[in-house]
């Protein structure tokens, strides 16, 4: 039997550099998916808060990291969904809970969003992923 022998080699740098590309593209569509998602449960206030989440959030992913962001003065008391008592100086939430008249609106609603939609968000992912390494 005749014996062969090769001998393979690839540039390590090259191909953990392209994994990392490939993983911040597909995490900056998934984390786009997961933003639009999110925004149909952000409790109406005058629309700014929903808007904030697409004007506040990444635009792009990086090293890995997404962030979506809501930032309005009261998105921390709709987040948790919870009475606000005091002035901006001073105050405290709750114990008393929020009533949202819109029908999907919902405290801490990436949260919903994700245990509604987690599992489309990891298709987009991984379809995403695949698609970027062949390229």
């Amino acid at each position: 039997m005749a014996k062969i022998t090769a001998k393979v080699t690839f540039d390590k740098f090259r191909a953990t550099a392209k994994i990392k590309a490939a993983s911040d593209e597909a995490l900056t569509m998934m984390g786009n998916q997961a933003l639009q998602d999110a925004t149909k449960y952000v409790p109406e206030d005058q629309g700014y808060l929903k808007d904030s989440g697409i004007s506040h959030s990444d635009q792009k992913a990086v090293n890995g990291v997404f962030r979506m962001r809501w930032e309005e003065p009261y998105s921390q008391y709709l987040w948790n969904g919870k009475v606000m008592r005091g002035n901006p100086a001073n105050r405290d939430y709750g114990p008393k809970k929020l009533t949202f008249t819109a029908e999907f609106a919902r405290a801490e609603w990436a949260k919903y969003a994700q245990k509604v939609h987690g599992e489309e968000w990891k298709k987009v992912y991984e379809a995403a992923f695949q698609r970027e390494l062949r390229k």
